[in-house]
């Protein structure tokens, strides 16, 4: 298996690891409770990660009954021991079928009671390469009040208490919507690559038009009150203009290596608009 570097950063439902160059996210799911991530090479390998809430009592038990469906399936164990992932004492299977191999860990996060089980398998893939992925591993980010969401376009840094409405990720398009634990404040941010924003059929301020109005209420107007590296608008009634709604903020990047356009919009109350500013202030480029 051809590997280039541990290079690409996931940051994805309060879980952060590093994958190969080469690898890519194939599919996720779920909350930061309950998830899964879904990775791969070109070839030859998959890795998936899941979580979920537990109490962490006799998490070996859950191992050993991962382990033991593997087993039904026809691998043969070849050998158990103990690793630690982020200082949490994880036990590990190594087991066989024919020219696959399986690589299975499993740990409890006390920081975020969480159960985690780490599966890579595959004809090519090797211990080396799963204990990377293993060791760059950050099962309770946020300890400083905020993390970072990576993955395939999105790269945005929100406090912890943010989570995840609803996300779309497909060729071309990247998109994720967030809310903050009070609902007083929403963040969208989409991606689009440059290849797709240069050709005739796409229309941006159409699709600026159409995230925008998941944000703000029906019979809104927007009066842009300033513009410096983002655009500020009060969201007004639009009939009756001293009646306001709140903020919404606008920001768009450019981004490099690959090449795409990144939006992000934050609808506010008055009372929250510095976090907003801060928000909007510290978006990221990040990997597609």
């Amino acid at each position: 298996m051809r590997v280039v570097g541990l290079g690409k950063v996931v940051s994805w439902n309060h879980v952060v690891f590093k994958l190969p160059d080469n690898w890519e996210v194939t599919s996720e799911g779920g909350s930061r409770f309950n998830g899964i991530i879904v990775a791969a090479p070109e070839k030859g390998g998959k890795l998936e990660i899941y979580w979920r809430r537990s109490s962490g009592k006799k998490y070996w038990r859950e191992h050993e009954r991962y382990v033991d469906k593997l087993v039904k399936r026809g691998f043969e164990r070849r050998s158990r021991f103990k690793v630690s992932i982020k200082g949490h004492e994880a036990f590990e299977d190594v087991l066989i079928n024919g020219n696959v191999k399986v690589f299975v860990t499993t740990w409890y996060c006390d920081e975020t009671n969480r159960l985690f089980i780490v599966q890579m398998d595959g004809e090519k893939v090797s211990q080396s390469i799963f204990s990377e992925v293993l060791n760059s591993i950050n099962c309770h980010p946020g300890d400083k009040g905020v993390v970072d969401w990576r993955l395939m376009g999105i790269g945005l840094r929100l406090y912890t208490d943010y989570f995840l409405l609803d996300r779309i990720f497909k060729i071309g398009y990247s998109m994720a919507y967030f809310m903050s634990r009070d609902k007083k404040v929403h963040v969208i941010q989409y991606s689009i690559p440059k290849y797709v924003h240069s050709s005739i059929s796409f229309r941006a301020e159409d699709t600026w038009k159409r995230h925008a109005k998941m944000l703000i209420p029906k019979f809104t107007v927007l009066d842009l009150i300033s513009r410096n590296n983002y655009s500020t608008y009060i969201i007004r009634h639009r009939f009756i203009k001293s009646i306001k709604y709140g903020y919404l903020l606008s920001k768009i990047d450019e981004c490099k290596k690959p090449n795409y356009i990144q939006y992000t919009l934050v609808k506010t109350d008055s009372k929250r608009l510095e976090e907003a500013c801060s928000i909007i202030g510290n978006t990221l480029c990040v990997e597609w």
